[in-house]
């Protein structure tokens, strides 16, 4: 029988170091069905926040002592983290129960049932945040904040390039966080006119303004008792920001015309790809506002910082095409190697882009070069040859000092597609 394919995320955990090589062969299972995987060694304190499975082999009684001498406890938790063991006993059940776990899963007869039920539960979630997927470091890091962030209450600041997936990571917050059984509103003040960002976020009472014929609740009445995320915060106005920073001071706003103050009740999320404490400097943002936001930051890296993630996304993203399309196609080889030597400017939106445009043009079964959009063809045809690019290389390390980071802000590309490079070209560092 083939195995299914669920393209879920996980994030596993073994609850001893004698638990290790089990962990390890749930996770090459999960993998083996397309899952993303990160295994962390041992259950530590907060690490178990964010946590899908404890991986053990060990009596309930023994895991009994450990929560204890760990201080672990999913209850409220909101993650419906399960243990999964190779001989589960009725005192294992009574444990999970006890402890908050979500269930109990026989390894292995019950991890298929799991993994279908877990990609289901998330599927939504996980096909929206592309911008997690991935198993490089940055990515494993940014996972890794998100799950550490999610459980508390602070306020957050998401910066960026454009395209690296703000949204979706904001939404990812949410969904870990003890709020994501309430609603969680995005608004772009980008897109909002300076005369429209107060009524937007705010509300408005009737009569406030020509046109008002009626009451009207803004955003944070919205998102009131979840999530606010405001995306290209840099762009507002400093009238609103005023406001904003009055809701965060004191969780109370005023509606346009109105004199009774509304309670708040909101986690705010907010996004730029702008340096703030630029603009702060530029007198365009308010310091004070910038210091409120800033209290958990998170910086997305760009797709060039992670372009061993290129293959996993493209991967993802033409699954999804091809549902979409309904005929199945692959990525031919000249394809995925201008798609992996490519510098993405527009980050994951631009390879997502990208790969479906791809899927519509394809006429076969294999997508080629020429199915890729314009400016990929145009960048492919007018790339350097690998003996024009091992020499421009060559002497760029050499005028250098062999300084990496300068070569690779040269030629635009990654630290990690530069020492691939070094590798296929057989250029070691010089020994001093």
């Amino acid at each position: 029988m083939m195995a299914a394919h669920y393209n879920a995320s996980f994030t596993l955990m073994a609850a001893t170091q004698a638990d290790l090589t089990l962990a390890g062969r749930v996770a090459r299972s999960l993998r083996k069905q397309s899952c993303a995987v990160e295994l962390r060694e041992q259950a530590l304190g907060r690490d178990s926040l964010g946590c899908d499975a404890l991986v053990s082999h060990t009596s309930a009684e023994r895991l009994g002592r450990l929560f204890d001498e760990l201080g672990l406890q999913t209850a409220g938790q909101g993650r419906g983290m399960v243990l999964i063991h190779p001989e589960p006993e009725a005192a294992h059940y009574a444990l999970a129960l006890r402890r908050g776990l979500g269930d109990v899963i026989a390894w292995p007869g019950e991890l298929d049932s799991w993994c279908r039920q877990h990609s289901q539960r998330h599927g939504s979630e996980a096909a929206g945040n592309s911008a997690l997927l991935g198993q490089s470091i940055a990515m494993r890091q940014l996972r890794q904040r998100v799950q550490r962030i999610a459980v508390y209450d602070s306020t957050v600041l998401l910066s960026g390039e454009t395209g690296t997936g703000k949204e979706c990571v904001a939404n990812a917050i949410h969904a870990a966080s003890p709020r994501r059984g309430q609603p969680m509103i995005s608004i772009n003040c980008a897109a909002l006119p300076d005369l429209l960002v107060e009524s937007e976020l705010f509300g408005y009472e009737r009569g406030a303004f020509t046109g008002a014929h009626s009451s009207q609740a803004g955003k944070f009445a919205a998102a009131e008792g979840g999530t606010l995320f405001l995306d290209e915060i840099g762009d507002m106005p400093l009238c609103a920001q005023a406001k904003i920073l009055r809701v965060i001071e004191n969780q109370e706003y005023f509606r346009l015309g109105s004199t009774r103050a509304q309670h708040s009740n909101v986690r705010l999320i907010a996004a730029t790809h702008q340096p703030l404490d630029e603009l702060c400097r530029q007198g365009r943002f308010r310091l004070d506002l910038y210091y409120r936001l800033n209290v958990a930051p998170i910086e997305l890296p760009s797709l060039r910082e992670r372009a061993e993630d290129i293959g996993l996304l493209a991967e993802q993203f033409l699954r999804e095409s091809c549902q979409r399309i309904g005929r199945p196609l692959k990525l031919g080889a000249e394809a995925s190697q201008a798609l992996l030597d490519y510098h993405w400017p527009g980050n994951v939106r631009e390879l997502r882009n990208a790969i479906e445009l791809a899927a519509i043009n394809c006429e076969r079964q294999q997508i080629g070069l020429s199915d890729l959009p314009p400016q990929l063809m145009r960048w492919a045809s007018s790339r350097p040859q690998a003996q024009d690019e091992l020499s421009q290389l060559s002497s760029l390390l050499i005028d250098t000092q062999w300084n990496k980071s300068e070569v690779a802000r040269t030629l635009n590309w990654s630290r990690m597609k530069l020492y691939r490079k070094l590798k296929f070209y057989g250029l070691d560092t010089p020994k001093r």
